[in-house]
């Protein structure tokens, strides 16, 4: 327990280079230079010592005239036998007539996960030129575990906010490797601010480039600086152009699909996530060296009937685009009798074509087992000597079978049969949930996760959402508002004084995000409001 200090808390007209903190009880000193955070910064230019129950801070550089200063030791100091830190340890005090007392206080957190981030570092700074990926700021705090941070003792004025998960520790945001986020508009400060809240996120600023293209295997592979959130290609010398993306978002893959040998001009419009955008012209020449092409696989993801609706649904990932789907050889086979074929109305292709999601609908009645009917027991038949021992038929049921060939890659090799049991889903296995939004934006999107927070199901613009045929598991729910109305989550730009779009999660009463789903459940209206 602190009983003294020296200077005083809000002691005014200070011009001493020492402070001295004496406790009731024997202290040391725990990472200090990382603990304690004096406010403006002066850059850690100061010696900490410890003796029995005295702490002493020498200042290495002149304070600022008629500027107060915070030292918050959070938990640079514990007691000496059990090292438990000594708590809400703040020494306020002023080079001036008067000790500033303007608060500001807010939540940082990630946006696209329900959790605060602790440890964060925010800052202030009142210049409108600075610059959070260059200049360091001078006033700074750091989140607590909860993710909460406050900073005390301002004065009056205009300030920019924004803050780091600051791993190197320099102060300044690195958009390649750290989380940061920023509050666009700047605050007047002429009393407290309670709430001012800041998603952070990582967020690759750098400029968008071509960095290198070349011949590689079968296909043709453009190298980009970052990571891409969407790109077209296009060429004069055939309106076909297969691509996927390579190994990551970074790379992507032209395949083969010209009758020349020489090189062909190809046009690449891509963009990033924050936006930034290249258009440029290369000359792709493919390797005239027999190579073996990669083998075709594919990846299916979520296959499940649903038998209320009659309704199969899944996807299917594929290593390359797709040339061809033959649809006949896609069969979900009930049992001998009773087979739901596809067409491809029931498939929909993405734009690069190397995944198909299936929807397909048909007749629930389909799945009702006839009542059982007593047969004559049959004969037995003699076998002859020597015959092998009849084995029983296969009984064939619920079977979702891929046929051999029933996808043609770009590169004219084809898929290897696959089947597997599909066992209908029924109402009772099943539940419910419901949200209710109350918010006056006009677009939005309402988003059911799992617990690795991947979107199962997404509703958009509709205030009164239900997501039925869940399978039981626990979920979040996450409300995005769609202010630019294109359909998905906008991360803002730091250079565009744009902010992320908002995301809300739903959260119960103990403030916990999970919602548990139990079989033949119906959960909701849980209500969301933006």
């Amino acid at each position: 327990m602190l009983v003294k200090a020296v200077p005083y808390i809000n002691q005014t007209n200070f011009k001493d280079k020492e402070l001295t903190l004496t406790f009731n009880e024997a202290v040391l000193l725990n990472n200090p230079k990382e603990q304690l955070i004096i406010t403006p910064d002066i850059q850690k230019k100061y010696n900490i010592t410890v003796k029995k129950n005295q702490v002493k801070i020498v200042l290495d550089t002149d304070l600022k005239d008629s500027t107060t200063y915070t030292f918050n030791f959070r938990d640079a100091v514990q007691d000496i036998t059990e090292k438990n830190p000594a708590k809400n340890i703040k020494l306020a005090i002023s080079t001036g007539t008067y000790v500033d007392s303007l608060i500001i206080q807010g939540l940082i957190y990630d946006p696209l996960r329900p959790v605060p981030v602790k440890e964060a570092t925010v800052a202030l700074y009142q210049s409108d030129t600075f610059n959070i990926f260059k200049h360091a700021p001078v006033y700074i705090t750091k989140t607590d575990e909860t993710g909460l941070y406050v900073m005390e003792n301002l004065k009056p004025g205009t300030y920019h906010v924004y803050a780091i998960d600051d791993r190197n520790r320099n102060l300044i945001a690195d958009s390649k490797t750290e989380q940061y986020g920023f509050v666009a508009d700047p605050i007047e400060l002429r009393r407290n601010q309670n709430q001012i809240d800041i998603p952070i996120i990582k967020l690759d600023t750098r400029p968008l480039k071509l960095t290198n293209s070349r011949p590689y295997n079968t296909y043709y592979n453009i190298k980009l600086s970052k990571s891409l959130a969407a790109y077209k290609l296009s060429s004069e010398a055939t309106p076909w152009l297969f691509s996927s993306f390579g190994e990551d978002q970074s790379n992507i893959r032209i395949y083969n699909t010209f009758n020349k040998a020489d090189s062909t001009g190809i046009r690449i419009q891509a963009r990033d996530s924050i936006y930034n955008r290249i258009d440029t012209v290369l000359f792709a020449k493919f390797t005239d060296r027999e190579v073996k092409p990669e083998a075709f696989t594919s990846k299916s993801d979520g296959f499940k009937v649903f038998a209320r609706k009659g309704l199969i649904t899944g996807k299917i990932q594929f290593n390359k685009p797709l040339f061809e789907i033959n649809y006949d050889s896609i069969l979900y086979q009930i049992d001998s009798t009773k087979i739901v074929t596809f067409s491809k109305d029931d498939i929909q292709w993405d734009s690069l074509r190397n995944r198909i999601t299936i929807h397909k609908n048909f007749d629930p009645k389909l799945l009702i087992e006839p009542e059982p009917t007593e047969k004559p027991k049959a004969k037995p038949t003699p076998t002859e000597k020597g015959d092998a021992k009849q084995q029983p038929k296969k009984v064939i049921k619920n079977r979702f079978y891929l046929g051999t060939a029933t996808f043609i890659s770009i590169e004219n090799d084809s898929s290897k049969a696959s089947e597997e049991t599909l066992r209908p889903i029924t109402l009772e296995e099943t539940g419910i949930i419901s949200i209710k939004i109350q918010t006056r934006e006009e677009h939005f999107f309402v988003q059911l996760l799992d617990r690795s927070n991947n979107v199962v199901r997404m509703i958009r613009d509709n205030k009164n959402a239900v997501f039925e045929d869940i399978i039981p598991a626990e979920y979040q729910i996450r409300l995005v508002i769609d202010h630019d109305g294109n359909g998905e989550w906008s991360p803002g730009n730091f250079f565009r004084e744009t902010e992320p779009e908002p995301t809300i999660y739903y959260l119960n009463e103990k403030d916990n995000p999970v919602i548990n789903l139990k079989a033949n459940w119906e959960i909701g209206p849980l209500l969301i409001t933006y």
